[in-house]
């Protein structure tokens, strides 16, 4: 039996210290959940004390691959964002469901679930796949789920031809620049949009580190749940699943491992507010 879902990122350049808070938050808040993180290079030694520990203290649930796609001329900027969208279908074949997202979130859990309204979403859209075209673009976001069997039914031969012809996908990122928008062009020419502009569905599922980096918090928490592309739980909610990762001794231990400075801005954040 195929297990539910694979929550997915690929992940370059400087953003792997992220990695174990990501892995941590959706396995403190989803046990059932299964994560899978490719890894242009490799992990520093910090990074793999702090996978080691939520190994042997939260859930085995849980795979590394490193050196995965290690092309460097994707490495710069953006360039290796799309790569994201050509993990092959082999490498999810034990799921039924997958979700590729970005690796600097803290996921929080929801009801109904991540899964659940995806799920719920794909069917309203009539699509293998949930996610949102941004307003007057043909851009769909980073934030990607789909249903397995059907989505790679459809998909396998386009992502066999971009992961043999890298070329086109880095001159793509040079001439766009946004990963959306090589998402939007293979989804257009492999499945198509079905209903999705007439059903919206696109939240953040928790807290997107990001924000701090532009110094957005309070605008981010305040319309977080009426901004169509994030849909922030309220944030009493919100607030309270943060610091309960933030008291959780394990976290702790993450975080002195491996400090990143959003972490230790969040924390003081919470705190204020």
């Amino acid at each position: 039996m195929k297990k539910p879902i694979c929550i997915s990122v690929y992940v370059f350049g400087h953003y792997t210290p992220y990695i174990p808070y990501y892995v941590y938050s959706i396995l403190k808040s989803y046990p059932n959940y299964f994560v899978k993180i490719f890894v242009m290079d490799r992990l520093s030694t910090k990074e793999n004390a702090c996978m080691d520990m939520i190994k042997k203290n939260l859930s085995t649930n849980f795979e590394i691959k490193e050196n995965y796609f290690p092309y460097g001329s994707f490495k710069d900027g953006k360039n290796g964002k799309p790569l994201r969208f050509l993990i092959p279908e082999t490498e999810f074949s034990e799921f039924e469901h997958v979700y590729i997202g970005d690796v600097d979130f803290l996921i929080v859990k929801e009801t109904p679930s991540l899964l659940e309204e995806h799920v719920e979403h794909c069917e309203k859209i009539g699509l293998p796949y949930s996610n949102q075209i941004r307003p007057n673009s043909e851009r769909l976001t980073g934030l990607h789920f789909f249903k397995a069997d059907d989505y790679y039914k459809k998909m396998n031969p386009i992502i066999d031809y971009y992961s043999h012809h890298l070329d086109e996908v880095y001159s793509f990122m040079k001439r766009h620049r946004t990963d959306e928008k090589f998402l939007y062009h293979i989804i257009e020419n492999g499945i198509g949009f079905g209903k999705i502009n007439q059903f919206s569905y696109r939240p953040h599922h928790g807290f997107h580190l990001g924000i701090l980096r532009m110094n957005g918090f309070d605008n981010y928490v305040k319309d977080g749940q009426n901004n169509p592309f994030h849909r922030l739980p309220s944030y009493p909610v919100l607030k309270k699943q943060l610091l309960e990762f933030f008291h959780d001794p394990l976290f702790q231990k993450i975080s002195r491992t491996n400090p990143i400075k959003e972490i230790i801005m969040l924390k003081k954040k919470l705190q204020k507010f």
